[in-house]
């Protein structure tokens, strides 16, 4: 009998994963997200193999300001005769390090807090959502700005920042979902049954709050990435001289008037990420969602 059950199961879940692919399919905008995001997770991983690093970092005065398409230089150079392509390169190895992390961190804690919030509920309520409301207080940029500034530059630094000021937004999203679904039947069947609120949250409410995590998750993806460029502009990323495209953008601005491709390139990378990010959460949440099954 467990035997039939557990194949049951397995056949139930396997429909389900082919049904969302199946609907995310049929978006053409889902698939052109999903290959660019796989693609930036292709050069982020395998950078190393595609262009040295060396090549990213290291300083040649014979060949400095070089424009796009110059020999040897795809993209040209900078002003202190690094190759643009090997930066932008490697800085998608940096700028997906920070945003996958940063934005995990927030969401696995925020999570655990709302999910505590809606089964325990009482004081524990109550105290978590008042230290979530002084620090919402706050906005998250000039948050994330005064702890790179007491904590230095550096990736962890940065991911500490992030994934900090990310909590706040996430838990209060999921909170709202969460104390709906806590008082679903099935929830109260479960704890009338004698489940122990561990296991409530993790077979009951978790797997119903799967859209929400997956859209808030990439929204904070995209925004933590755009906000460890905010911060490497404004000289409190990660240290020279990594490659990282906020940095990018900051150096290029002495030299926008004669060399925009120094401002356009790493500009219009940040944003294509982002966007392509934010799109392929939006498709997902759709796929995923139960509510929107049968419907073109």
């Amino acid at each position: 009998m467990s035997k039939e059950k557990s194949i049951k199961k397995q056949y139930k879940k396997r429909g389900q994963m082919a049904e969302t692919w199946s609907r995310l399919k049929q978006q053409p905008l889902a698939v052109v997200s999903l290959i660019v995001v796989a693609f930036v997770l292709f050069l982020a991983i395998f950078a190393d193999l595609l262009v040295p690093y060396s090549a990213a970092i290291t300083q040649n005065g014979m060949e400095k300001l070089l424009p796009p398409f110059s020999p040897g230089h795809l993209l040209g150079t900078d002003n202190f005769g690094r190759d643009i392509l090997a930066r932008i390169i490697h800085g998608a190895r940096t700028a997906m390090e920070i945003g996958l992390i940063s934005a995990g961190l927030s969401i696995v804690v925020s999570t655990i807090l709302a999910c505590l919030c809606a089964t325990v509920g009482g004081w524990l309520d109550n105290i978590i959502m008042r230290i979530v409301d002084v620090i919402s207080c706050i906005p998250q940029l000039v948050l994330a700005l005064a702890i790179c500034s007491a904590l230095g530059n550096g990736i962890p630094q940065l991911v500490f920042a992030l994934f900090f000021t990310g909590i706040p937004m996430h838990t209060k999203m999921v909170r709202s979902v969460s104390l709906t679904v806590a008082n679903m039947d099935y929830v109260e069947s479960a704890r009338a049954l004698g489940g122990k609120k561990g296991y409530i949250i993790y077979r009951h409410i978790v797997p119903n709050l799967a859209s929400v995590i997956i859209i808030n998750g990439t929204a904070q993806v995209s925004m933590n990435i755009m906000m460890g460029a905010t911060l490497g502009f404004v000289g409190l990323g990660v240290k020279a001289p990594t490659p990282e495209w906020g940095t990018m953008l900051s150096e290029g601005m002495n030299y926008m008037l004669r060399n925009q491709h120094m401002v356009i390139i790493p500009g219009l990378v940040l944003a294509i990420v982002a966007l392509f990010i934010n799109s392929l959460g939006d498709c997902l949440r759709d796929a995923m969602d139960p509510q929107l099954k049968g419907r073109a």
